[in-house]
């Protein structure tokens, strides 16, 4: 559907926008495993397809006016909130994402299980998106995840338990989790999820080229873990990321002057 087409859609109720798309060809069914029915799960299907056909500019139209008639709480609304906070970095609407994040993600996410993937994730986008240093709530978000790697979780929500660590940079934390869940040959998944948190423990530490190569190996199958391609682009960034911060800086050279 070409821009102009989108344009005219914008201003129409979310379901009249779904019913005058065209049928998706290749859709990431991970990504609408979450949930997808009632109007919530329609606005869920709908944030993805958006996000995984590059329409932010209209994804974060339609999104944005669709969350500002209504309120919610919990696991669904916080995710929604999580995808509208990637379209407005998308569009380097940072402060915008981290407002989003301080006001409808961090209130769950450090006092319930509302926010075990989205949290983490989000905190990382935003920490990616701006080249200085900035504070946020990592000691928060490594409190909660060192509480949950001592309980029973899928893969997909450890791995996001080893993001705010690495977030946080704790690195003891993150040995003692590689020394005791050195996986068994044959459990695919958790090798993987051990390799990639090897990968995170590199970076925590700065040793940037060498979370690069692991990321590089690992990143690619990230979803045989879990989670659709809309969280995962994430680790992709992380990639890019940690191969930027291993490039030697450019040496500049003051050319000699003639005799």
């Amino acid at each position: 559907m070409s821009n102009r087409s989108l344009q005219s859609l914008v201003r129409k109720p979310l379901a009249a926008v779904i019913r005058h798309l065209e049928p998706v060809t290749r859709p990431d069914v991970s990504g609408y495993a979450l949930y997808a029915d009632g109007e919530i799960g329609a606005a869920h299907v709908f944030a993805h397809r958006m996000l995984d056909e590059g329409c932010t500019h209209f994804g974060h139209a339609v999104l944005g006016r669709w969350l500002s008639s209504r309120t919610g709480r919990g696991g669904q609304w916080v995710h929604i909130q999580w995808h509208m906070a990637v379209f407005e970095l998308g569009l380097g609407c940072w402060h915008d994402a981290l407002a989003r994040f301080q006001r409808e993600i961090r209130p769950y996410a450090f006092a319930t299980e509302d926010a075990l993937t989205d949290a983490p994730s989000l905190l990382w986008r935003l920490r990616l998106s701006t080249p200085d240093p900035v504070p946020l709530p990592w000691t928060e978000a490594h409190r909660t995840a060192c509480r949950n790697l001592r309980r029973a979780r899928t893969p997909y929500i450890q791995l996001h338990n080893l993001l705010a660590l690495c977030g946080a940079g704790d690195l003891t934390m993150l040995d003692r989790w590689l020394e005791r869940m050195a996986p068994a040959e044959g459990a695919r998944a958790e090798q993987l999820l051990w390799r990639m948190g090897r990968g995170l423990r590199a970076y925590a530490a700065g040793a940037y080229l060498e979370a690069a190569h692991i990321l590089a190996e690992t990143v690619p199958s990230v979803s045989e873990i879990g989670g659709s391609r809309a969280q995962n682009e994430l680790f992709h960034e992380l990639r890019r990321d940690a191969l930027r911060r291993a490039a030697p800086e450019p040496v500049s050279v003051t050319p000699a002057r003639a005799a």
